[in-house]
């Protein structure tokens, strides 16, 4: 083996190493939005508004608690390094969390504070490592296109998770289980096996950084940076926006192919091949960002899937197996863009605050991110529930009116499209280019000295 084709293996384990572990994050975020509050109303017997309550407050908890984690794991390093033990303690709370969520004693009759807790416990753990990973990439990738590429196979791996994971109660059905209660169990198995298990070459194989912060500025000054940086607030605004737009389509989509559509029985496959359209298309938008920026490419992928949304609302026909499933598979095709570059370029943000301030703060940033995406997944699920109840009554799982599904068709797609549309807006004359970043890079490498632990792409 050649030394350039033993380099690229080298990268490439490192790459999969590092992603890897976004497989069962997914995997597990996917039945907790989607399974399990059906799950606990149904088999469990608690009401629907008790379920709605305690997982509407462990979100809110889940937003209180990000900027806090982010701060924690910036500060409290280790002798493995900065980010390594958050990532590695999160794993058993991971896992016991997840026993107890997804594979309950329903003989038991847990009951709502039983759900409380561990779903706190959960959230908690499931954030730590969330904003430990995120943050570890922004330090372990520090060119501007090696960054859209660490982050591009984590979103592989994240969208694989998300696909595997909605197979298998298909697989099960098939098998003859048809039981709630053995689908929740078999989502929760599959992390639990994959959780201990891929955590293990993010351990062993990925470099931590032992670079600590190379100046000591007070709190208040650290903090109006941060406050004052319009990048940063441009920067959140977009991915609220686009959580918020991406909610409304995850919220409404099977009752638009259900209701709308009239075609029950292809909701679910055709779901399926919506997130294959995205884990075949990420090569793509990877190629864009290295060609034309990231923010240009952030832009063109956000007016594509608000075009297709609209393209849907003009032309959408009930029974049309082709309509569904061909705005399934385009819409798809963008589902990794967003998230992929949105990171990527957080993590270019995180170089220019600490030119300024001295410090590594890439987990309050990434914090922060984390907390308005799922601010605007709030406010996605929340206003189109809302709209659709009071201002045209659909009623799911009824027979509704013409009106009432003509309005959840409108609401899907311009909710989706609007919010997607919006969030192109604060990236307009978007300033941290390449070569701005490349000048950044450049005055940080001048004001340190190096510490032998050369990134991905470095």
């Amino acid at each position: 083996m050649t030394t350039e084709s033993s380099a690229g293996a080298s990268r490439r384990r490192l790459l999969a190493s590092y992603a890897a572990i976004a497989m069962p994050m997914a995997a597990m975020g996917m039945p907790i939005a989607v399974y399990l509050p059906r799950f606990y109303a149904e088999v469990v017997g608690l009401s629907l508004a008790t379920v709605g309550m305690i997982f509407t407050a462990a979100r809110l908890f889940d937003v209180v608690t990000d900027p806090l984690m982010g701060v924690a794991i910036d500060r409290f390093d280790s002798r493995w390094g900065r980010r390594k033990h958050w990532a590695a303690l999160s794993i058993p709370l991971l896992c016991l969390a997840v026993w107890k969520v997804f594979l309950p004693d329903v003989e038991a009759a847990p009951g709502a504070l039983y759900l409380t807790f561990w779903l706190l416990v959960l959230y908690a753990a499931y954030t730590m490592l969330t904003i430990a990973h995120l943050s570890w990439g922004a330090e372990l990738a520090t060119g501007y296109d090696a960054r859209s590429e660490l982050y591009g196979w984590r979103e592989i791996f994240t969208i694989a998770g998300m696909t595997l994971v909605l197979a298998l109660p298909a697989a099960l059905e098939l098998a003859g289980e048809q039981s709630q209660e053995g689908k929740v169990a078999s989502m929760g198995l599959f992390c639990l096996v994959l959780f201990p298990v891929l955590v293990v070459p993010l351990l062993r194989y990925v470099p931590d950084s032992r670079e600590k912060s190379q100046s000591s500025l007070p709190l208040k000054a650290a903090m109006k940076l941060l406050v004052g940086n319009p990048l940063l607030w441009r920067l959140l605004a977009a991915d609220l926006l686009a959580g918020l737009g991406t909610a409304v389509s995850g919220a409404l989509y099977i009752f638009v192919a259900i209701a709308y559509f009239r075609l029950p029985s292809h909701a679910s496959l055709a779901l399926l091949f919506y997130f294959l359209g995205g884990f075949l298309c990420m090569p793509l938008w990877l190629r864009l960002a290295y060609r034309y920026g990231k923010d240009r490419t952030l832009k063109g992928a956000l007016v594509y899937a608000a075009a297709v949304n609209l393209i849907l609302m003009a032309t959408a026909t009930p029974e049309s197996v082709l309509g569904l499933w061909g705005f399934t598979i385009a819409f798809g095709l963008a589902f990794g863009a967003a998230p992929t570059l949105l990171r990527s370029m957080m993590a270019d943000l995180t170089d220019e605050d600490e030119l300024r301030s001295g410090q590594k703060r890439a987990g309050l940033y990434f914090a922060l991110l984390t907390t308005t995406n799922k601010l605007g997944a709030a406010l996605g699920v929340g206003l189109s529930f809302t709209i659709l109840d009071w201002a045209f009554g659909f009623v799911p799982g009824t027979q509704n009116d013409s009106a009432a599904l003509n309005g959840l068709l409108l609401t899907y797609a311009l909710g989706t499209a609007g919010g997607l549309l919006l969030a192109a807006l604060p990236l307009l004359t978007y300033p941290m280019t390449r070569e701005k970043h490349g000048e950044i890079v450049a005055a940080l490498r001048a004001r340190e000295q190096a510490t032998g632990e050369p990134g991905v792409g470095s």
